[in-house]
């Protein structure tokens, strides 16, 4: 699967770990930002690309217990992971699902549980959202249009990706500089948008949806926090091979994967310096009564 849609960083457990530290910097964001795109108790929601089920959490929290959240993903042992995180919080409220939403069968496999008494079809969802998905889809114009079309007219189309290249230090940081490049060349190597947090208007209009309106939300800290440098190097440690592979001449020079943490926090330091992951961009939108 990731050949073909660009997500690299597979799902070993350090990638779990990554992802479960990602969500606890980036949850506050992501759960205001829902109550923005307008999600509200009793809403049927529909998670694309839940991952490890943080933005499938939020969403239940907000919905409560009169709602209801459907959490897809393409990965069976991401949703492992997930179904057992939803099940220790004691939450009952979200059903996950094995699909590939890139697939023209996508739209069944993501119809809700619920039909109507006389079986006609599945009521559409109030809400689709998605964070971190977009980014790694070959398409993912047409793969918006298709969750859009499963939601009813009126409600809510939210989705959060990252501006991975506006990652960044104050002052510059050459080295960390240099790995920030770096990262964001594996990642458009393999297919990766590292823009579409600023693209998510142009993607959302393509899909023939309203302009949708826009957030921002970010992470400082200093490179000796425990959690950011964790971040810096969960990543980098899992493109590195992708890197590798775009010509040793890439990494002449670096310290290696051992060394390299002292030598960020080395450099940080000296500089008294402040670093920003990369922003996360949040959009919402309603859809239109008139659908493609």
């Amino acid at each position: 699967m990731a050949a073909a849609t660009g997500y690299v960083l597979g799902h070993q457990d350090p990638e779990v770990e990554r992802l479960l530290l990602q969500g606890r910097l980036y949850g506050d964001h992501t759960e205001q930002a829902l109550r923005l795109a307008g999600l509200e108790p009793g809403m049927r929601v529909l998670d694309v690309g839940c991952g490890p089920g943080d933005v499938a959490l939020a969403a239940a929290r907000i919905v409560g217990p009169t709602g209801s959240v459907t959490a897809v993903d393409v990965q069976a042992d991401i949703l492992d992971v997930a179904a057992l995180r939803s099940a220790a919080e004691g939450v009952s409220t979200i059903s996950f699902r094995q699909v590939d939403i890139t697939q023209p069968t996508a739209p069944e496999q993501t119809a809700p549980d619920h039909t109507a008494p006389d079986h006609t079809a599945p009521e559409p969802f109030d809400a689709v959202v998605g964070r971190l998905i977009l980014m790694h889809l070959p398409d993912p114009v047409g793969a918006l249009r298709t969750v859009a079309g499963l939601v009813r007219p009126g409600g809510v189309v939210t989705f959060q990706d990252f501006e991975v290249s506006a990652a960044r230090s104050v002052p510059e940081l050459p080295l960390f500089t240099r790995v920030r490049d770096l990262i964001v060349a594996a990642f458009r190597t393999a297919g990766a948008r590292t823009e579409m947090g600023t693209s998510l208007h142009r993607v959302f209009r393509e899909a023939g949806l309203p302009a949708p309106r826009s957030t921002l939300g970010g992470c400082l800290g200093r490179m000796s926090d425990p959690d950011v440098l964790a971040f810096v190097m969960g990543v980098w440690s899992a493109l590195l091979p992708v890197v590798e592979r775009l010509g040793p001449e890439l990494t002449e020079g670096l310290p290696d994967l051992a060394d390299l943490p002292d030598r960020l926090c080395a450099e940080a330091a000296a500089a008294d310096a402040t670093v920003l992951l990369p922003p996360l961009v949040s959009a919402w939108t309603r859809r239109p009564a008139e659908w493609p």
